[in-house]
């Protein structure tokens, strides 16, 4: 299966009591929304889900109205167009989920690729918020040799339709997994690794992120 299942996959997902899904922009996302307080959009990284915000989430919830989605194709939301995949794209989905939802963030927070998504939307007055927090954020392409290849190596990954799926099998590693993440620099525990290891099984999460390194333009 391409997509992972909400009812089987998400069955024990972090807040998913909170959970819900919406239409637009041509997709159906999962969307958490708690707490109470000015709204706090949260825009996770490539590759994660609502999920990296599972620990601080109840914290936040105490003094804000926490937004909390999955990105294009990430998680449990449906996979994008193709336009949907570039930031600017990406930025603009976001910001008809927000419309959709009617909410106005006060303060917008992005975990890597996620602050690019929340300073795009601002640029372009999507959302006028007081404040955006970027938490190691994805704002500048990679310098010299990587950034020479780095960006056409995706687009070839992406463009071949197996990649994706070999990705997938391997998620069934939990070593595999673990490598991963622990080379983004990250201490990652017992259940991010299979967290993240259940997304990682999903041939469409996996083509969503390799499709943003692919198309992203910073």
């Amino acid at each position: 299966m391409d997509r992972l299942d909400f009812d089987t996959d998400g069955r024990d997902w972090p807040n998913r009591q909170h959970s819900c899904f919406v239409d637009a922009a041509g997709m159906r996302w999962h969307v958490q929304m708690f707490g109470a307080g000015p709204p706090m959009l949260l825009l996770h990284g490539t590759g994660a889900s609502t999920h990296s915000w599972r620990q601080v989430a109840p914290l936040l919830a105490l003094q804000f109205t926490l937004v909390m989605l999955d990105l294009p194709g990430h998680g449990f939301t449906s996979g994008p167009p193709a336009d949907a995949l570039t930031l600017p794209g990406m930025a603009s989905a976001v910001a008809a989920l927000v419309r959709k939802l009617e909410i106005t963030p006060k303060i917008a927070v992005g975990h890597s690729a996620g602050a690019a998504v929340a300073l795009r939307m601002a640029i372009d007055h999507a959302i006028e918020p007081n404040l955006v927090v970027s938490i190691n954020g994805a704002l500048n392409p990679f310098q010299g040799f990587a950034g020479q290849i780095f960006s056409p190596l995706a687009r070839l990954l992406f463009l071949n339709p197996f990649i994706p799926r070999v990705f997938a099998w391997r998620a069934g590693d939990a070593t595999a997994v673990s490598h991963v993440l622990e080379g983004t620099g990250s201490k990652v525990s017992a259940e991010d690794v299979a967290l993240y290891g259940r997304l990682f099984s999903s041939p469409g999460h996996c083509a969503a992120a390799l499709g943003m390194m692919a198309r992203w333009d910073l």
